[in-house]
């Protein structure tokens, strides 16, 4: 029992609901092996959400995350290692107020930039290892911030997503721990084995070489962050033919080519005739990105990764801005066939696909990892709704660079997380909208 002043407020610790957890999954036993290996609390990710009004004290927040932490069973369970293998672990008497935490800002300029970049580097108090929510606040009298934290083994981006809904949102049923077995798709063996030919040969060829991936990895992350409005992002979409991810692919595309200008014209200058001109100069850069597993029409299971590493080209070679959305288009598209493919492949085969995970999104083939989630909505503390929501992913696999695209309600933050210095990524948000712009001005937006 906590007593503050005369109040008593008892400690309810987080009981594992009745269901019985899976065994991890094949992103979750290489997550966890690849976050033991990060360096600067690199293996967890999370949210800031932004808030007008009164700072609440720490106090306030502990009760909140206290009455509402039933809402995500997942909080319930950590991953362990029993001789070599994963499993998921009971927690035990854990009490959600010892997951609560306060981070104060002085006054000054950019106050959301600093506090991520605060937050990024965080560690983890030994008595909540797992997951953490932190207010954010001192910067104004009227502004605050309050960020959700978890560790990437223990939920992926659209579990961290559905868990800061539970939180902050108006509905108080608990999230599912896992997908039904009922709801999971069988393996058809002949469907996968299809979809791994058609992709094997270009998944093992090298991607682009790119100056970042070749700087060694600084001591501290940066991130840099810009907005826009989710509708500019739709109306560039539907003049091209594009989805909202494709434009804002397409945009990242045109940022890095003019964030690293000489990655896309040394390599032909290098070659030796004309032949290898066009086919070196032309290489692709290949982003990771995750692709959401989970059967359509299921809640967000709040357990675990229920994701597949979808490596996708970005033609920061393209000089041509329509071309270069075209190229999206054409390459960075996800079919439900491949999503349930995918899944029900990374089932069957847990151990077999960490291994592939590791040799494919390595940076060898794979520089660095987008990403675009977007944040339920309608959500606040107690009276202050949320105005703005930054995400804060996960800097892994080696990888030089993380672009983001978080979207809350009209708006959307773009961030780029590194552990890099040259070429300098505060130059990424300016290059980023610049070429948002040179798209629209293709496409007469």
């Amino acid at each position: 029992m906590l007593t503050r002043g005369k109040t008593a407020v008892i400690a309810v610790p987080l009981d594992p609901p009745p269901t019985a957890p899976p065994e991890p999954s094949s992103a979750d036993q290489f997550l966890y092996r690849a976050a033991r290996q990060a360096r600067n609390q690199a293996g967890y990710h999370g949210y800031l959400l932004l808030f007008h009004g009164s700072p609440p004290s720490v106090e306030r927040v502990r009760d909140h995350v206290a009455a509402t932490a039933p809402r995500v069973p997942a909080w319930a369970y950590r991953v362990a290692e029993r001789r070599g293998r994963l499993a998921w672990e009971a927690v035990g008497d854990a009490d959600p107020r010892l997951h609560v935490h306060e981070l104060r800002l002085a006054a000054g300029p950019d106050p959301v930039g600093r506090a991520a970049d605060a937050l990024l580097g965080l560690p983890f108090p030994e008595t909540a290892p797992d997951w953490g929510v932190w207010l954010v606040h001192g910067w104004a009298p009227d502004e605050y911030g309050l960020c959700y934290r978890v560790h990437h083994a223990l939920q992926d981006g659209m579990g961290g997503a559905a868990a800061v809904g539970a939180l902050f949102g108006t509905g108080d049923r608990p999230l599912p721990l896992t997908v039904p077995v009922e709801a999971e798709p069988p393996l058809k063996v002949g469907q996968l084995a299809a979809m791994l030919a058609a992709d094997i040969f270009a998944a093992v060829r090298h991607t682009a070489r790119w100056t970042p991936g070749l700087r060694p990895p600084g001591a501290h992350r940066t991130m840099h962050h810009t907005h826009v409005e989710v509708e500019r992002l739709r109306r560039l979409g539907k003049a091209a033919g594009a989805t909202l991810n494709q434009v804002y692919l397409a945009a990242t595309a045109g940022a890095l080519r003019a964030w690293s200008p000489a990655d896309w014209n040394a390599e032909s200058r290098s070659a030796g005739s004309p032949g290898a001109q066009r086919r070196f100069g032309q290489r692709h850069l290949h982003a990771f990105m995750p692709l959401d597993t989970r059967p359509a029409g299921v809640e967000p299971a709040a357990l675990g990764n229920h994701m597949a590493m979808l490596r996708i080209p970005l033609p920061c070679a393209e000089p041509d801005p329509r071309r270069r959305l075209a190229s999206v288009v054409r390459d960075a598209r996800a079919t439900p066939e491949r999503r349930t493919a995918t899944r029900a492949g990374l089932r069957a085969l847990p151990r077999t696909g960490a291994a592939l995970i590791r040799y494919f999104f390595g940076p060898r083939r794979t520089a660095l990892t987008v990403t675009n989630i977007r944040i339920p909505d309608g959500l606040s503390f107690g009276t202050d709704p949320v105005t703005a929501s930054i995400g804060l992913p996960a800097l892994l696999l080696g990888h030089a660079l993380m672009v983001g695209l978080s979207s809350y309600g009209p708006d959307a933050g773009v961030f780029f997380i590194s552990d890099r210095g040259d070429p300098d990524p505060a130059a990424l948000p300016g290059l980023w909208l610049a070429a948002l712009a040179e798209l629209e001005d293709a496409h007469g937006c």
